[in-house]
């Protein structure tokens, strides 16, 4: 498989002035991950560019992104709220991991590439149309689907988002879309405290915005079984064209800012099943955007079992009963989203 991985040393110039779980050690991590796992050195490395203000502007109002621009201007180190910092690296940092998504995006999409991992950071999917928020200034991932879908490369896009913390800043970007597809399994109550399973979307979005707001404690079992009632249903019944992934490493058991219980493997398992719907029912057009995971050797281990589920290794399903909680989590899900749906649950 050809695999294209956006990384660039300029992800590591936006630093915080004291020590923070966003930190630039999280890319080693990741690298390190990737070369253990055998894809670093096979991989096509694709160099980012910046995003244009155009295309940051198919999600974010251009009214925020000047405004930002001006903020995070390469002189100088401040705060955008109280979790999102910048220095003097911020601004190429941010704007290259925007356009890397963008290109590794177009990339996979017109099948240069089989799959393709983005490296980058500030992470996204906390920043909304018009503001930073949770460690995020620009969604790249959304820019990526937003950018896809305004230059008529793909009509129907999926994001699947199993990062710990909710992806606010998705949600509302394509709240009321209907072409596409946005599933988020993430911990609440937890920060940014949405994420509700009545959160459904709006107008002709209406049940394209998915939430599986589980509680802390949640493991492997309840995962999967959240992907085989309702994840992989609805991305067989959606049949998107690529399937984007938020992936997110801060579910994992030995993450301190979560209470989740993912094992490494959990993300081998994901990441399998994902791959297996893309090969289905869109040509296997399926792309990764690093979002959370701050517990390095977590991290790093969680990537070797990314890959490995790309390469589809060996792997038994979890094994055992969801807990009574998780299992009532994703039937409320099923129940506030099945009317939108046409029978399929």
């Amino acid at each position: 498989m050809t695999v294209g991985i956006v990384y660039d040393s300029i992800f590591k110039k936006h630093v915080a002035r004291f020590d923070h779980p966003e930190c630039p050690e999280r890319l080693d991590a990741v690298v390190n991950g990737l070369k253990r796992a055998g894809v670093w050195e096979e991989a096509t490395h694709i160099v980012p560019v910046e995003a244009t203000v155009m295309e940051l502007c198919t999600v974010h109002e251009a009214l925020y992104v000047e405004r930002l621009l001006q903020t995070v201007d390469g002189s100088r180190r401040g705060n955008l709220d109280p979790d999102t910092f910048f220095s003097a690296g911020s601004r190429d940092a941010a704007l290259r991991a925007a356009g890397g998504a963008i290109e590794m995006a177009k990339r996979v999409h017109d099948r240069e590439l089989d799959w393709g991992f983005a490296a980058v950071r500030p992470p996204g999917h906390h920043a909304e149309s018009n503001r930073a928020c949770g460690f995020c200034m620009l969604n790249n991932i959304a820019i990526a689907a937003g950018v896809l879908l305004e230059q008529k490369m793909a009509a129907r896009l999926a994001i699947v988002d199993w990062d710990v913390h909710h992806g606010n800043g998705t949600q509302q970007q394509f709240y009321s879309n209907p072409d596409v597809l946005y599933i988020s399994i993430h911990q609440w109550p937890h920060f940014p405290g949405s994420g509700l399973s009545t959160e459904m979307g709006t107008g002709e979005g209406v049940g394209k915005n998915v939430n599986v707001p589980f509680p802390p404690g949640m493991g492997d079992v309840e995962y999967a079984d959240a992907f085989e009632r309702l994840v992989l249903p609805l991305l067989h019944a959606f049949r998107p064209e690529h399937i984007l992934v938020s992936a997110g490493f801060d579910a994992h058991r030995l993450d301190f800012l979560s209470g989740m219980r993912l094992s490494t493997e959990a993300y081998q398992y994901m990441t399998r099943q994902l791959k297996e719907v893309a090969q289905r029912v869109c040509d296997g057009r399926i792309s990764f955007y690093l979002e959370g995971g701050y517990q390095l050797n977590a991290l790093s281990d969680a990537i070797v079992a990314l890959c490995d589920g790309m390469r589809a290794l060996p792997l038994a399903s979890p094994q055992g009963t969801p807990s009574s909680t998780g299992k009532k989590i994703v039937d409320d899900t099923i129940g506030a989203i099945s009317a939108s749906w046409g029978g399929i649950f």
